[in-house]
């Protein structure tokens, strides 16, 4: 058990939030970093007294559950500050769970389903179009790559543009990850998640070879030499799974892991998504669900220069994951307001929500096809349960189908709107 802090030091701390001097009482902490046998570690200097400093970091990591002094990796030395703003970010992401809606709304699984499965549509898109596009990137790119993305996931068309083909590959990296997440973050786990991602390339899961990388992506900072690559994976798992003290949180990890292979280039294709499903993976390994992460002003594509304070970047990062949940809560709140009206509309019918929402776009877009297949894996339904869903429709009178193939389509059938009015009054 630590011994209690100094009550001068208690009140100085205090003054200095009360003030707003909090980050600059830190600072005078004065923490820096120096080489130790080829890696990276940790030393504090003047300001606030090194024990005191240590001690009330424990007692807020107690009563808080969180906490971060500074982190740095392989060759590439960054300074992350212990700042109020730092620990406001970091506190609000981990308040999240208790905070978030998902689980504790009146929504069948398959409905929040729906909700996070879009935004992670949305994610995969926006990221691929950044990756592929030079410049602004375009409503109608935006809507197209959409089109192509849930045409892929839902209905198996292959994608025809680039973006398109990227962002599909890291939506289904992105949903296989709960499955890999438990793995330490090996060379060999990096390795198998750009194989994942490159599936049938012939570079999936081959290692960068040359150091001419003006055409690798992040070609305008110098990359990790093709010799060091392995050390410096071998690095990161040490990383991730060392026991820091003073303690690092595991969120500042995340990040730093994403931008340290996005440094490294290991490969000559795919680094930066590489970099993101890795970090990823960490983060599941300790409770973050984080999908759906975007920042619309692509001020995080960036990678930081070597060196430096990168305090801002991890709360501004932190920012984005905060903002996203949030706007994922909103699109939860808005899926309970249109599962209200739906099936209140349907009642009458005595149909599931299921078939409530199928009927609701079938009048609302009368030349609307409809697939078990579709329906399926847009709400993860067996498929004797999508297919029920709809022979029932259809023998009610609301849906006909035919046959195309070897699968069956269904459509509002001709006198499918006036029997449902009249039914509905």
């Amino acid at each position: 058990m630590s011994r209690e802090i100094d009550p001068q030091q208690a009140i100085r701390v205090f003054e200095a939030f009360e003030s707003g001097r909090l980050d600059q009482l830190f600072t005078e902490a004065n923490t820096d970093y120096f080489d130790h046998e080829g890696f990276q570690s940790l030393r504090i200097g003047v300001g606030v007294p090194r024990e005191g400093v240590w001690r009330l970091i424990s007692a807020i990591r107690r009563a808080t559950g969180l906490l971060v002094l500074e982190s740095a990796w392989g060759d590439f030395q960054v300074h992350v500050t212990l700042t109020a703003q730092l620990m406001r970010a970091l506190y609000e992401i981990d308040r999240w769970p208790s905070r978030s809606l998902l689980g504790k709304t009146e929504l069948p699984d398959d409905e929040e389903w729906i909700v996070q499965d879009r935004l992670l549509v949305e994610e995969a898109v926006l990221v691929a179009l950044d990756k592929t596009t030079d410049g602004e990137i375009t409503s109608e790119a935006l809507e197209a790559t959409r089109d192509e993305v849930i045409a892929a996931v839902y209905e198996e068309s292959m994608p025809s543009s680039k973006a398109g083909v990227t962002a599909v590959r890291f939506y289904r990296a992105m949903r296989a990850l709960p499955d890999m997440h438990g793995r330490p973050i090996t060379p060999d786990f990096i390795l198998d998640v750009h194989r994942l991602l490159r599936e049938g390339e012939v570079d999936a899961g081959v290692l960068r070879a040359g150091d001419d990388t003006t055409g690798v992506e992040e070609g305008r900072v110098p990359a990790t030499p093709a010799t060091l690559i392995t050390g410096e994976l071998q690095a990161m798992h040490a990383y991730t799974e060392s026991e820091d003290v003073p303690f690092v949180h595991p969120l500042v990890k995340t990040l730093a892991l994403a931008w340290w292979i996005r440094r490294v280039r290991p490969f000559d294709q795919y680094n930066y998504l590489v970099g993101r499903l890795v970090s990823m993976a960490f983060a599941l390994r300790h409770g973050y669900r984080l999908t759906g992460i975007v920042d619309r002003g692509k001020r995080l594509q960036l990678l930081p220069e070597a060196g430096g304070d990168l305090t801002a970047r991890f709360i501004h990062q932190l920012e984005v994951i905060r903002d996203s949940h949030d706007f994922g809560e909103a699109e939860l709140r808005r899926r309970v307001i249109r599962f209200r009206e739906v099936t209140g509309r349907f009642e009458p019918l005595g149909i599931n929500h299921r078939q409530a929402f199928v009927l609701d776009r079938a009048l609302r877009q009368p030349d609307t096809t409809f697939t078990i297949k579709h329906h399926a894996r847009t709400r993860e339904l067996a498929y004797e349960t999508a297919r029920q869903d709809f022979i029932k429709l259809v023998e009610s009178g609301y849906l006909q189908q035919r046959k195309r193939g070897k699968a069956f389509e269904f459509r509002l059938a001709g006198d499918g709107a006036r029997r449902i009015d009249r039914l509905l009054g």
